[in-house]
């Protein structure tokens, strides 16, 4: 298994509550093999144990930030793009955020400066295009009600789609969780992804390599998920459609 993975899950796994890995590792989980380069880990964690995390993390030694970041996906470009460390679990902010940056001291992968005349806000370089160490990673917060999965209105369009857990996260036959490949697919088939130089090629390899696997309910599901979110239609529906 890769090395980051897995010393991330030994990281995470006496953590106590749901986790599972998103982003393109979680298809290499899936497949079992290595499909291309990362710029980093993501990882999933429901939204009702955001302050779970972020206590888990700061008691480990890790720094928690806030990361700032108004992205235009068309363009490829970022704006009002900083990091605002989060020091105690009671941060009012909390509550707001879908995501966090969890970064360990002395990290090899960023570069942070105190942003000048800022209290509590920063600059950040990112130093590798390919993340070599496992001193940072990512947390998303998701959705569960009712024993579901609940993707969220960028995901859905506001279409109300969900996935029984016990089929949005799978676990590996080394017990590692990881986002089911459909999820993953469904989050990474909006238009802005597909349109984005910046992610197009990530995710034209991920969807590649991984649909010809994908067991008939889940390409099932795929396809109605993807009819739901998309009635005017979806590139990636028409390709499952043309298999």
């Amino acid at each position: 298994m890769i090395k980051l993975i897995s010393e991330c899950n030994d990281f995470m796994k006496d953590c106590g509550f749901t986790y599972a890995f998103c982003g393109g590792y979680a298809l290499e989980l899936f497949l079992g093999k290595r499909l291309r380069s990362h710029s980093d880990i993501d990882t999933t964690v429901f939204e009702e144990d955001r302050i779970n995390s972020i206590e888990f993390v700061l008691n480990k030694g890790w720094n928690v930030y806030e990361h700032k970041a108004d992205w235009d996906f068309i363009n490829n470009k970022i704006a009002n793009n900083y990091l605002r460390r989060i020091l105690k679990s009671d941060d009012k902010r909390i509550p707001e955020l879908r995501y966090i940056w969890a970064i360990k001291p002395d990290c090899s992968f960023f570069k942070i400066e105190r942003k000048s005349g800022e209290e509590n806000i920063y600059d950040y370089k990112i130093l590798n295009d390919e993340q070599l160490n496992f001193d940072f990673f990512e947390i998303y917060f998701n959705k569960q009600k009712d024993g579901n999965f609940v993707f969220d209105s960028f995901t859905s369009q506001d279409k109300n789609i969900t996935r029984k857990l016990n089929k949005a996260i799978l676990y590996n036959n080394e017990g590692i969780p990881f986002l089911a490949p459909e999820v993953k697919l469904l989050m990474t088939s909006h238009p802005a992804y597909l349109s984005s130089d910046y992610h197009k090629a990530k995710t034209e390899i991920d969807f590649d390599s991984t649909v010809h696997f994908l067991p008939k309910e889940s390409i099932e599901w795929l396809i109605n998920a993807l009819e739901t979110a998309y009635p005017d239609g979806n590139t990636r529906l028409e390709q499952l459609k043309a298999l």
